[in-house]
Parts: structure tokens; sequence; C-alpha cells
């Protein structure tokens, strides 16, 4: 048998990976169809199509490297379907199948972008998805969820801006989601390619001073000495000569607002660690809040520990493994929902206006988590709202 750990439970990994354990059912636990109605959402979104999941055997069959070189963004992937007559991703109906089967059947990969046109510039986040459909740990994974991949990307037509929005709505059930996802974790950023170095991106208002080849001079004038200016809809893109001149250039354009005209003004290859980035800091406290509650209610806690697949994988580095969970024994969850709301508000967002957006996404959640849990039949061990309540509020 499977020795037990020191809390008395058989790990997860090495049962789940045997086959030994058994299905979990909704009858298992009151608690369970309450977290699990916590999906609705999301399968309202994966009905619709907004949200499409690549089919993991796409990425994990031999050949799969010669079919897929390189990743592609989801409009890419739906003529690929069309021209060719493959089956790139599941049909809405299947998703919401393997969201709803109780098995976390569904990867969804954090991580962070590496460039504003291409997340993964170097191919070194595609290899490594890869290798993980293929290791025991990524087994019973039947569908992904890659942001690049499932939702559409610019250039959108209108009706895609539309699917766009309904996904951002669901964005954190995708990793939150109790029974319905694995989340896959690369927490390292890929290294820069030498030929993106000194890269700068300028976001430009459309109509404004900047909008238009014209505006070189202007530029270089607030910018200083820079190299092959590219002016193309809605930006201009320009290379320093060194990473440092180009690092300075930004901060000055940033810091002292001498760009009138700018949306924003940042390097082109994105190198900030994936914990100092706003999104991932959201999905990574999402993915285990529940899981955090549940230390709290060991009937259930011990049957998603004995019968479910890791919530969390790490992907990255040496090789797929089970992420280690933070030893927050005595923390309490309203100091654990202070903690994550402080981090989401001091790390870095790209998009204007994201970060209140990401703040409330992850209050609203810990108040569902809370109230289903309330009505789960079990009562909580310990003192587990601590000073503050559930969303981390007085």
């Amino acid at each position: 048998g499977v020795p037990l750990n020191s809390a008395g439970i058989r790990p997860t990994n090495m049962l789940y990976s045997m086959g030994k354990a058994a299905a979990l059912t909704a009858a298992d636990h009151k608690g369970i169809p309450l977290l699990a109605a916590l999906d609705e959402a999301l399968v309202a979104v994966l009905r619709s199509g907004a949200i499409k999941l690549l089919r993991a055997e796409f990425l994990r069959a031999d050949g799969s490297e010669a079919m897929l070189p390189k990743l592609l963004h989801r409009q890419e992937l739906e003529r690929m379907e069309l021209e060719r007559g493959i089956c790139v991703f599941l049909t809405p109906e299947d998703a919401v199948a393997a969201l709803r089967s109780l098995r976390r059947e569904v990867a969804g990969l954090t991580y962070g972008w590496a460039s504003p046109d291409h997340p993964d510039v170097t191919g070194e986040y595609l290899a490594n998805v890869r290798r993980f459909l293929r290791h025991p740990l990524g087994e019973h994974v039947t569908a992904l969820f890659w942001d690049f991949s499932s939702l559409p990307q610019k250039p959108r037509t209108e009706a895609e801006d539309e699917l766009f929005s309904q996904s951002l709505k669901v964005m954190g059930d995708v990793y939150a989601s109790a029974f319905g996802t694995t989340v896959i974790r690369h927490r390292s950023v890929p290294s820069q390619p030498a030929e993106l170095d000194g890269e700068v991106v300028i976001l430009v208002e459309k109509g404004g001073g900047l909008d238009g080849a014209s505006a070189e001079a202007e530029l270089r004038s607030a910018l200083g000495a820079f190299e092959n200016p590219r002016y193309e809809e809605g930006r201009w893109r320009v290379r320093f000569a060194t990473y440092a001149a180009a690092e300075e250039a930004v901060e000055a354009a940033t810091a002292a607002d001498a760009l009138p005209g700018a949306i924003a003004v940042f390097l082109f290859y994105n190198g900030r660690p994936y914990l100092a980035r706003g999104w991932t800091t959201f999905e990574s406290a999402v993915s285990t809040e529940a899981i955090a509650w549940l230390a709290f209610f060991s009937g259930l806690g011990k049957l998603l520990e004995e019968r479910l697949a890791p919530k969390v994988i790490e992907i990255n580095g040496e090789g797929p493994r089970v992420a280690e969970a933070e030893d927050r024994a005595e923390e309490g969850m309203g100091p654990r929902n202070r903690r994550v709301i402080a981090a989401i508000q001091e790390a870095a967002f790209t998009g204007k206006g994201d970060k209140p957006v990401v703040v409330q996404l992850y209050r609203e959640y810990a108040r569902k988590v809370t109230t289903a849990l309330a009505y789960s039949g079990e009562e909580p061990e310990g003192e587990y709202e601590g000073e503050y309540n559930a969303s981390g509020e007085r």
C-alpha cells in the first residue's frame, strides 16, 4: 500500500498515479456540488465558444512538434482546423464535460507573457507544456486552456471582441475550479533572445500627436538616440543600442510623462518575474483559494487529497512536479485574503485599469468559496477567518 504522510493522508500524486483512487462523485460530500456550482459561469463561456480548450492529445501526440512547431493564436488554429481537417479544439460540449468530470481534466496554464505580440518567443513554454502532458502527472488531462490559443487575439473582429470580453469575466474561474482544473504553473520567464535586445514599444493615442509615421522627430526628441523606428497601427517600435539604454528611455518617458500622446512605453521583451506580475499573482492565488479553505474542512479536504490529481503542478525547470503548499497553517483565511490583495496591488499590470478589476475578481471569488463551504454540512475546524472577513475586509 501507499504510506500515509504526517497528516494521515496518502500523498495524492503517489496514489493517483497508481490508479487506485476511486472516482470522486457529487454524492461523496455535500460540499462537492456546492463548490462545483461555482464553475457555472465558466461553463456558460465554454458553451458559447468564447473560450476554446485545446485538445491535450493534439499537443501530446507523437508528431505534434512537426504539426505545431510554434504556438499559434486562436484564429490561426481555427484556420488550421478548417484547412487541414484536423481537430485542434474540443467542441463546446466536450469542453463542458471535461470541466464537469470531477477529475481536474482541464489544465490551465499560468505564466508570464514574454512579449506583447507573442507570449512564447523562444518556444520554451510550448516545450514544457508538451513535456507535462507526456508526463505521468499530466496523463489525466484531456483539455488545455492557454490564453493565447484559447481566446481571440488582436486584431479582433467586433464579434471576437465580444467573445474576449465574455472570457475576461471568468478568467479566475479557469484557475480556481476545485474539481475541474489542474493548474500548470511556469514560474520562470525564458531568457531574452539577443535579437530583441533594446526593443521598446510605445502605445499611442488614436489620432494623437504620435499616431502616424510623421511623429518620428518628436519621438527622437523625447527618447534620444534609437534606430530602426517602425510605426504600426496604434504603436511605435524602436530599438536602442543596449538593453540599459532602452531601460533608461522607458523609465524617463514613464516617470516624467515626457511623451504626450503615449498611452504606455515599455520594453518589448518582458522579463519581469512571475510573482511581480499582477495577473499571474492573481492566478496563483485563486488556484489555491478553495484548497486553503479546505484546511479547515478536513472531511472534504481529505476526499480531494485522496481522489484527485494535484491541483497545482510546476512545469518549468527540471520537469513536472507537484507544487509545494505554502506553510501558513496559523495564518487564517482573513489574513490570507489581505495578503493576496496586497500582493496584487503591489504587482505590475501592463493594462491601465486592470489592477482594481483583478482585486475585485479575487474578492468575489473569495466570497463565493466562503458561501459554498458555509452550506457544506461540515463544521470548520480552528480559527479560519481571523480578524478579517473572507474577502480580506474588516
